[in-house]
C-alpha cells in the first residue's frame, strides 16, 4: 500500500476489520530488538500516520497495536511487523479477535483503494 525507505505498510492478508495494517521493516529481522535505530525511526512516523488514516477514513475510534515474535506467539509470518486493528463501536473485543472471530465487512480491494488513496494525499 506504502512503501517507505526501510519500512513498509500493507493491508493485512485476513483482516480483522476493515484497514487492518501491517508495518513491516524492509530488512528481514524477526525480533524488535534486532531493529536499527532509522527503521525504528520510519517505523514510528508510518504508525503514526496510519492512525490518521484510519481515523480519516474509516473513523475508526480506536486501535489495537500489536507485534507477534517468537515460534509459539501465532505469527503466521516469520518476519516482524506491527498489526494496527482499527477499532469501531458495537463490536467484539480484542480477545476475541485474537481467537480467531472474523469481522470482514468490507472487501480488501476496497480497503486497499480507499487508504491508498488518502495515504498519497498524507505523504
Amino acid at each position: 500500500m506504502h512503501k517507505g525507505e526501510l519500512v513498509s505498510i500493507s493491508l493485512n492478508l485476513y483482516p480483522y476489520n476493515p484497514g487492518h495494517l501491517m508495518i513491516f521493516p524492509h530488512r528481514h529481522i524477526e525480533d524488535l530488538r534486532e531493529i536499527a535505530p532509522e527503521e525504528e525511526t520510519e517505523l514510528s512516523y508510518l504508525t503514526k500516520l496510519s492512525l490518521n488514516l484510519l481515523e480519516k477514513v474509516y473513523q475508526a475510534t480506536g486501535f489495537n497495536l500489536g507485534y507477534n515474535m517468537g515460534p509459539f506467539s501465532g505469527a503466521s509470518i516469520n518476519h516482524l511487523h506491527l498489526h494496527i486493528v482499527p477499532r469501531y463501536p458495537n463490536e467484539v473485543g480484542f480477545l476475541d479477535i485474537l481467537s480467531g472471530t472474523k469481522l470482514i465487512v468490507e472487501e480488501p480491494q476496497l480497503t486497499q483503494s480507499r487508504l491508498k488513496a488518502e495515504i498519497a494525499k498524507m505523504i
